[in-house]
C-alpha cells in the first residue's frame, strides 16, 4: 500500500467517523492544554523564585557561627577561619565555580541624609553598605556616565588631564584633585565632582549601586504605604530605575544618627550617588566600590587598623545548576566556611515548585490517561462497524502490517489534531490568566510581568504527549483490526 493511498483511506474514515473523532479528541485537547499550561506556569514561578528572589546559582559564603548562652559568634575554641585572599584564590580554583567576588560591610557607624530631588524634602537614617570589586559589574552598568561604578579614591593612573575624572589633574602620572575652598566650589571643581571640606581638594562623588529587589519594594509595598500620608509623599509616582539614576545624598561616615560617632577618627562628609542597579548588590542598603569600603573601616575602627583585608562574605558564581551541589559541598565540608540562609531557603523553595510541578503535570497525565482510554473505546466501536471493510482489504491483498499502520495513522492525525489545538488552548488560557492579573492584582515586589515562561522543547513535548497516548489508546484496536478473519467478516461470522 503506497503513502498516498494510505492518507486517502485515513482522511475517508476520519471524515465518514468525524463526530466519533471529534468527542475522542476533546480529552486529549483539555489534558494537553493542562499540560502546558501547567508547565509554562511551574517555569515562570521558577524563573521570579530562583532568578530574582534567590539567586540559587550564587552561594554566598560565611564564617561559620556558634551561639553560646545566647550570644552568636565567628570564633570557637579552636579560633576561627578568616575569608581573605587566600580564600578567594582557592574559592576560583573549585571545579563548577564560575566567578568568585569578595563582600566587605561597613564596620563603624554611618548615616546619609538626601533624597529631596524626589521625595521634596530631605530624609535622614543610617546608611547601610558594602563593598564589591568594581569589574565584576563591567558589563550591568553603562560606561559613559558622568560618575561611572570606579574607585575614585585609589591612586589613578593618567598621562594628561583628560585622563583623569572631573576636578582632577595629571601630575606625575597620577590623578590629584585640584585644590579647593568650600565656600568657591562651584568655580574651583567642575561638575559632579566637589570640594572634600576636610582635605580641600576636588573629589568625585562615592558611586553606589542599588539592588533592583529595592526597587520593586518602593514600587509595590512602600509607593502603596505612602498613597495614604499627607503632604507631597503622597503624590508620588512609581518611579523606574532611570528616574534613580543620578541622585545624591550626603554620606556621613563615622557618625550615626542613633548609634553616635566611631570610636576612632572624626566624622567626614562626603556625596554618594547612585549610578544603577545590579543583581550584586546588598539587598538593603547600596553597595560601593570595595577600596573605598577598606580605607573607611581601617579610618573608622581601630580593630581594623593596618590588618591585612579581611571579607565578611564572599560570593561564589557556579557555571551552572548542576555545579552547585558539588560547590557547596566543598565549601561546607572540605573548606568549612557556612553558607548563609539564602542558599537554604533557595533549595526550599525549589523542592516546592518541584513538587509543585509534579502534582499539576499527574493531573495533565491522569486527563490523558482516560483521554486513551476514550480513543481505545473509540477505535474498537470504529473497527467493529468497518469489521466487513477490513475484512474486504485482507481478502485483497492488504497485509497484517498494512491494516495497523492504517489505524495508527489515524491515531497519529488525531493526536496532531487534539495536541495542536490542545496548545492553542493552553496558550490562549495563560494570555487569559495574565490580562486578569495584571489588571486585578495590585503591584507587590517582584510582580512578574507575566506569570508564564514558555520554551519551545515546552510545544514539541505537549504534541509529543498527545502522539503518544492516541498511540497508546489505538495499539490494542489496530492489533485487533489486523487478525480480523476475511471470510469471517465477508460473510458474517
Amino acid at each position: 500500500m503506497t503513502g498516498s493511498r494510505l492518507l486517502s483511506l485515513v482522511w475517508q474514515s476520519i471524515n465518514r467517523n468525524r463526530r466519533d473523532f471529534i468527542f475522542s479528541s476533546v480529552g486529549i485537547v483539555i489534558g494537553i492544554a493542562t499540560l502546558i499550561f501547567f508547565t509554562a506556569l511551574g517555569a515562570g514561578i521558577k524563573e521570579t523564585v530562583l532568578e530574582k528572589i534567590f539567586v540559587v546559582r550564587q552561594l554566598e559564603i560565611e564564617q561559620k557561627s556558634y551561639e553560646f548562652g545566647g550570644v552568636r559568634t565567628s570564633s570557637s575554641l579552636f579560633g576561627r577561619k578568616n575569608l581573605d585572599d587566600k580564600v578567594v584564590e582557592r574559592l576560583s580554583k573549585l571545579d563548577g565555580v564560575k566567578s568568585v567576588y569578595p563582600k566587605m560591610k561597613f564596620a563603624f557607624p554611618a548615616g546619609f541624609y538626601g533624597g529631596k530631588q524626589i521625595l521634596g524634602q530631605d530624609v535622614r537614617g543610617e546608611l547601610i553598605a558594602d563593598g564589591i570589586p568594581t569589574e565584576l559589574v563591567e558589563g550591568d552598568l553603562a560606561d559613559d556616565m558622568p560618575v561611572n561604578f570606579v574607585d575614585y579614591g585609589a591612586e589613578l593612573s593618567c598621562k594628561e588631564d583628560a585622563d583623569c575624572p572631573a576636578g582632577h589633574a595629571c601630575g606625575e602620572g597620577v590623578c590629584a584633585g585640584v585644590a579647593c575652598t568650600p565656600r568657591t566650589e562651584a568655580t574651583d571643581c567642575a561638575a559632579p565632582s566637589y570640594c572634600l571640606p576636610d582635605k580641600e581638594v576636588c573629589g568625585m562623588p562615592i558611586p553606589a549601586l542599588a539592588n533592583p529587589a529595592l526597587l520593586e519594594i518602593y514600587n509595590g509595598s512602600l509607593h502603596t504605604a505612602l498613597g495614604g500620608a499627607s503632604g507631597v509623599v503622597s503624590e508620588l509616582p512609581q518611579l523606574g530605575k532611570t528616574a534613580f539614576i543620578g541622585l545624591e545624598a550626603k554620606a556621613v561616615l563615622g557618625r550615626s544618627f542613633f548609634v553616635g560617632a566611631a570610636s576612632k577618627g572624626d566624622a567626614v562628609t562626603r556625596r554618594i550617588r547612585l549610578v544603577g542597579f545590579s543583581d550584586k548588590a546588598i539587598n538593603l542598603g547600596v553597595t560601593v566600590p570595595i577600596g573605598y569600603v577598606s580605607r573607611f573601616n581601617k579610618q573608622f575602627n581601630p580593630k581594623l587598623a593596618g590588618e591585612d583585608d579581611e571579607y565578611h562574605s564572599i560570593v561564589v558564581e557556579t557555571s551552572s545548576n548542576d555545579a552547585i551541589a558539588g560547590v557547596a559541598q566543598a565549601v561546607t565540608e572540605d573548606m568549612g566556611f557556612a553558607l548563609s540562609d539564602k542558599y537554604e531557603n533557595a533549595e526550599r523553595a525549589s523542592l516546592l515548585i518541584l513538587l509543585i510541578q509534579l502534582v499539576f503535570n499527574l493531573i495533565s497525565v491522569i486527563i490523558l490517561a482516560v483521554a486513551a482510554v476514550n480513543i481505545m473505546h473509540t477505535f474498537l466501536m470504529i473497527i467493529l462497524e468497518r469489521r466487513k471493510e477490513l475484512g474486504l482489504m485482507r481478502a485483497l491483498g492488504a497485509t497484517r502490517s498494512e491494516i495497523r499502520a492504517l489505524v495508527l495513522t489515524e491515531a497519529t492525525a488525531l493526536g496532531t489534531f487534539g495536541g495542536t489545538f490542545g496548545v492553542l488552548l493552553g496558550v490562549l488560557a495563560t494570555l487569559s490568566v495574565d490580562a486578569v492579573f495584571n489588571s486585578q492584582v495590585q503591584d507587590f515586589p517582584f510582580k512578574p510581568e507575566s506569570l508564564f515562561v514558555f520554551s519551545p522543547w515546552m510545544f514539541a513535548v505537549s504534541i509529543g504527549a498527545a502522539l503518544l497516548f492516541c498511540w497508546i489508546g489505538a495499539l490494542l484496536p489496530s492489533i485487533r483490526a489486523s487478525r480480523i478473519d476475511p471470510a469471517a467478516a465477508l460473510t458474517g461470522r
